[in-house]
């Protein structure tokens, strides 16, 4: 008999952003389901089946990553054993991450439903390494670890070879290789030869977020990341992000975190 809802999974404490835990064997089986706002990698080293997400059904085939979108309905049949490891990361751990690499790699990750890596190497030791792990810091470097070790050993064959929206594309390139971040979308329109407004639309075409959304992401990582990692002042950090002053940026750090820059880097002293 099929629900009338989709039922709503929730296996995250309200404080805890990221949690690891050995595959139960009791999970083989489960009934169609989303999960309350995290995303959920499953590493699965040994087992076969099925996992249906969003209507779509990918065969099992180890070792591979199953990536369940924290808005998707997936449900799986799994043959037991299993051996393997779930891991729920929720969007303010990657939001809060002074690694810029983080975001973009889980970009990149989540638009697949499975990966089938070639090898599992290092990455159940880096799974229980983090599962053990409480230092926000050593957290989010084994983190990129997993996520680099993923995507290296990812069969290329099973990946969409190219995207749809190649100036999206190649913004994100640029933030992510640039040596310093601009507070200026002109500056990157500039840069990819076309008008702020295309860049904007093509931006919103692939995510939903203006250009000015996506360029505050990366000032507030890449903010946080001077404040916290330098002894530069404020005015320092300021001009080299491209505010006109200090008081501007401090404004600014303060409406997407919540607390000016000294009181920021107060919280890790």
């Amino acid at each position: 008999m099929i629900s009338k809802t989709i039922l709503v999974k929730d296996k995250l404490e309200p404080k805890k952003l990221l949690k690891i835990a050995a595959f139960d064997n009791s999970k083989a089986v489960t009934k169609p389901h989303r999960h309350n706002g995290y995303l959920e990698l499953v590493f699965l080293s040994s087992t076969s089946g099925r996992h249906v997400i969003d209507g779509h059904e990918n065969p099992i085939k180890t070792p591979c990553v199953l990536i369940i979108r924290k808005e998707s309905v997936h449900h799986w049949e799994l043959t037991t054993p299993i051996e393997g490891f779930v891991l729920l990361v929720k969007k303010s751990f990657i939001d809060l991450s002074l690694d810029l690499q983080i975001a973009r790699m889980i970009d990149e990750i989540s638009k697949l439903d499975t990966i089938y890596l070639k090898e599992n190497g290092i990455i159940p030791t880096l799974l229980r390494l983090l599962a053990q792990e409480e230092n926000k810091i050593c957290q989010e470097g084994l983190f990129r670890s997993l996520l680099a070790k993923v995507l290296e050993n990812t069969d290329k064959t099973e990946q969409p070879t190219s995207l749809s929206n190649d100036l999206y594309v190649r913004f994100i390139e640029l933030l992510n290789t640039d040596s310093k971040i601009i507070n200026n979308v002109t500056y990157y329109a500039n840069l990819l030869h076309t008008s702020p407004q295309n860049l904007t639309a093509a931006c919103k075409k692939d995510t939903n977020n203006t250009a000015s959304q996506i360029l505050a992401t990366y000032i507030i990582k890449e903010a946080k990341r001077l404040v916290f990692y330098t002894n530069k002042s404020t005015a320092e950090i300021a001009f080299s992000l491209g505010f006109t002053d200090k008081s501007n940026f401090s404004k600014y750090f303060k409406r997407f975190t919540g607390f000016t820059p000294s009181e920021f880097k107060k919280q890790y002293d």
